[in-house]
């Protein structure tokens, strides 16, 4: 033992390091940190460090406000946020795995056990993804990991002076850990829960201590669980009461949240439970299979509702490998190998090498910047030159279709290079008349209440207003574009609210789809003055085919709303409805040739109203639309 673990750390270490340097020189932008989240803890240690950590702590509501804390204590000393994102991380996932090989060790006192949950834990997928980019979710799982050891040997403490401490050392944990991630904390918590009434049900915990550590996790639970409700709530809030709706995982993501240690480990666990030659007779053993039947439970319910589906997949990355290893893979009798010190620390350097090898395989997955040069060089200039002051700037920023959640993202490597900011999310022409951009999904509609909630959009007309072209879409930009634009530098614009004409706004309609049914989509034309237009071509229809685009009045007047399309050849009609009333009827005429239709004069009141297209469905006609743009004019 002295010789093999030992030796087993050091490759394990090495192979995490040569991993974080692997990602970090392959998918590294600019020499920037690495992960999706990553500028979100880069920005909160900016705010921390500038605001003061007390007065950050309040302006977080108090919740998960940990991590960057640290980070501006660490920022302070001398080392810049970036770098402390870059650091910090890597330190924690070694820490996490050796607090996992010294839970083992000292909870089943058995060579082969301590070393194949050292390379199980070294390449535990739960510590990978969570380094990546979700750190205070790490760091709650690390401080956790120190509480599971102090957890299980409270329950052995006979001497009442040694239980009180273990006990307030517990709490203690508990309650730190609730400042770093409070979902993290609550899902080891239940898991602690679940273990003890398990070790109670088994007679390995006598009464009292199982009621003195019940009411110290209970207690120590408490405020940040209050604290978590609250926030859920405010979350709630921004959609009308509920939680965004997000799609479940699929088989897909659950073979690679697992990983091949995971997945081996739970088949393995399935047979011999199976063949009931595995029995609950230690602590160890009812803390990890109490928190594998929360993983599985917890991530199953997410097919049952699917707003739970982000603390589902955390549940299935938190799968406990490393103590499932530790427990199952000793137990294979009839393979020699496993009989045998050098056998057993053998199977945990296959561990180590073949997780290695997959996790350099999916490593840009979750490794990345996941930011582009050009945007990196925009966010410089800004942060070198000091052109746009941030108590009086608006960062405008877009979600297209198939990227939701892009736009929170840009503005968090705002915050991340600049600090505290006004961002919007959505089309300036909603912005400039001072509305709420319309989403129908949740995630883009709840970002940008968020946003919202701190903008000042009564003062949009006294800020600047900055565009970054790899910020928004559609990218390239219509060329109509350039008559509010002003070009600041390095693909940074300013929006010249001077040359802005809220009298006539022009409506790319590929890039403004609100809702659609049927087969549109869009293309590049040469006839399009948005780059691309919004097509519908079907010659064997089947269904009523509509899409649906949203825009302002800016104030109550008269407007006149105007479609550019393309007059193909003849097809199936095409209604025009506005507000859900019919307004008008369209048919292509075969002049093959951009012509200008408007579809409504009439009075508008000011707010957000919704232009939809319907096409008809004979079957023995075609469907054929090619819009443009939508103008709206007063």
């Amino acid at each position: 033992m002295r010789r093999y673990l030992p030796v087993c750390a050091f490759i394990a270490i090495a192979a995490i390091c040569g991993l974080w340097i692997l990602f970090y020189v392959s998918y590294s932008t600019d020499g920037l940190p690495l992960g999706w989240d990553t500028p979100y803890y880069i920005w909160r240690i900016h705010s921390a460090t500038a605001s003061g950590i007390s007065a950050f702590v309040v302006s977080a509501r108090y919740y998960d406000f940990l991590y960057p804390a640290i980070g501006s204590l660490i920022a302070l000393a001398g080392l810049d946020p970036f770098s402390t994102e870059l650091t910090i991380p890597l330190f924690l996932w070694i820490v996490g795995m050796l607090t996992i090989v010294a839970i083992v060790r000292r909870e089943i006192s058995d060579a082969k056990a301590s070393l194949i949950a050292l390379g199980a834990g070294s390449t535990w997928f739960g510590l990978f993804r969570l380094s990546s980019d979700l750190n205070a979710n790490l760091l709650g799982l690390v401080l956790m990991l120190g509480g599971t050891w102090v957890f299980l040997q409270t329950q052995t403490e006979a001497r009442p002076r040694q239980l009180a401490f273990k006990a307030s050392a517990l709490g203690g944990i508990i309650i730190l850990s609730s400042l770093s991630h409070i979902e993290t904390t609550i899902f080891i918590s239940a898991t602690w829960v679940l273990a003890l009434i398990l070790s109670r049900w088994r007679s390995l915990v006598s009464v009292q201590r199982f009621a003195i550590i019940l009411a110290t996790i209970s207690l120590s639970l408490l405020p940040g669980a209050f604290i978590f409700w609250v926030q859920q709530q405010w979350v709630a809030g921004l959609l009308q009461g509920r939680l965004p709706s997000i799609s479940a995982m699929s088989p897909l993501a659950w073979l690679l949240y697992l990983g091949p240690v995971g997945l081996a480990c739970l088949i393995t666990t399935a047979v011999i439970l199976y063949s009931k030659q595995l029995h609950i007779s230690s602590r160890i053993a009812a803390l990890t299979f109490s928190w594998l039947f929360i993983s599985l439970t917890i991530g199953l319910a997410q097919y049952l509702d699917h707003s739970i589906t982000p603390f589902s997949e955390r549940a299935v990355v938190l799968t406990p490998t490393p103590f499932l290893a530790a427990i199952i893979i000793p137990r294979l009798g009839n393979f020699k190998v496993t009989s045998q010190l050098k056998g057993v620390a053998l199977i945990s350097l296959v561990m180590v090498g073949g997780s290695t090898l997959y996790y350099a395989d999916i490593g840009h997955q979750f490794y990345n910047s996941f930011i582009s040069d050009s945007a990196s060089s925009s966010l410089h200039y800004l942060q070198s030159s000091g052109v746009v002051d941030l108590k009086r700037s608006i960062f405008i920023v877009s979600d297209p279709p198939d990227e939701r959640g892009i736009g929170e993202h840009n503005s968090l490597w705002v915050g991340a290079y600049l600090g505290d900011h006004y961002t919007y999310l959505g089309r300036i022409d909603f912005l400039m008349a001072g509305l709420e951009t319309p989403f129908t999904d949740d995630q883009s509609a709840q970002i940008s209440r968020f946003f919202i909630s701190g903008l000042p959009i009564d003062q949009v007309r006294n800020m600047t207003i900055v565009f970054i072209a790899d910020f928004n879409y559609p990218n390239p930009r219509p060329s109509f574009y350039n008559t509010f634009l002003h070009l600041l530098g390095k693909n940074v614009y300013e929006i010249n609210q001077t040359a802005w004409n809220p009298n006539q706004v022009i409506i790319p309609a590929f890039s403004s789809v609100l809702s659609s049914s049927g087969g549109w989509y869009w293309t590049a034309q040469p006839w399009a003055r948005s780059g691309s237009s919004l097509q519908l071509n079907s010659t064997h229809p089947n269904q009523i085919a509509t899409v649906s685009e949203a825009f302002a009045a800016p104030q109550n007047a008269n407007y006149s709303v105007t479609l550019r399309i393309w007059d193909g050849a003849p097809s199936n009609p095409i209604s025009i409805m506005l507000d859900g009333k019919n307004v008008d009827q369209l048919t292509t005429n075969g002049t093959y040739a951009a012509v200008n239709e408007t579809v409504f004069n009439g009075y508008l009141t000011n707010g957000v109203h919704t232009l939809t297209l319907s096409v008809d469905d004979q079957p023995s006609v075609p469907q054929y639309v090619s819009l443009d743009y939508i103008s709206i004019e007063q």
